[in-house]
């Protein structure tokens, strides 16, 4: 065989090789993509977690979601200086109260709580020492 032939004959060779391999990563590639493509649409339909916490770019102020093993669940916020503003919190027994607080004290409290008579509602006002200084006059009538 003449020289150059065999030298045709191995080119075309490498070649053939070289074009099934391009058709095996572009269809790899294409399965990825489309592999990749599905699992970015879907939507988990629960999260399932103790905490989840939300903070800006500098993890200063925040917003977190918090469940404890005893049985509390509530919602905190906080400022830029990491105090606690703001919270609504649910005791075990499905008690629920909010909570506007100024330098880590609760200044005004909302909420039902297990009264001598029952359920009963409060509203109470506090001071910067965190001392009550204003309360309902009288329990829940119901």
């Amino acid at each position: 065989m003449n020289p150059l032939e065999t030298r045709i004959q191995k080119i075309e060779k490498q070649n053939s090789l070289l074009i099934k391999l391009i058709i095996i990563i572009a269809i790899a590639f294409c399965v990825l993509l489309l592999l990749g493509a599905k699992s970015m649409q879907k939507i988990p339909d629960e999260i399932v977690a103790h905490s989840i916490r939300i903070v800006n770019d500098q993890g200063k102020n925040s917003a977190q979601l918090a469940a404890t093993p005893d049985g509390f669940v509530g919602l905190f916020f906080t400022d830029l200086n990491g105090e606690s503003r703001f919270g609504v919190m649910m005791t075990p027994s499905g008690k629920a109260t909010i909570d506007f607080s100024n330098k880590q004290r609760v200044r005004l409290q909302l909420g039902v709580t297990d009264g001598k008579n029952g359920e009963e509602y409060t509203l109470v006002l506090k001071d910067r020492d965190g001392k009550s200084i204003w309360q309902l006059p009288v329990s829940n009538p119901y």
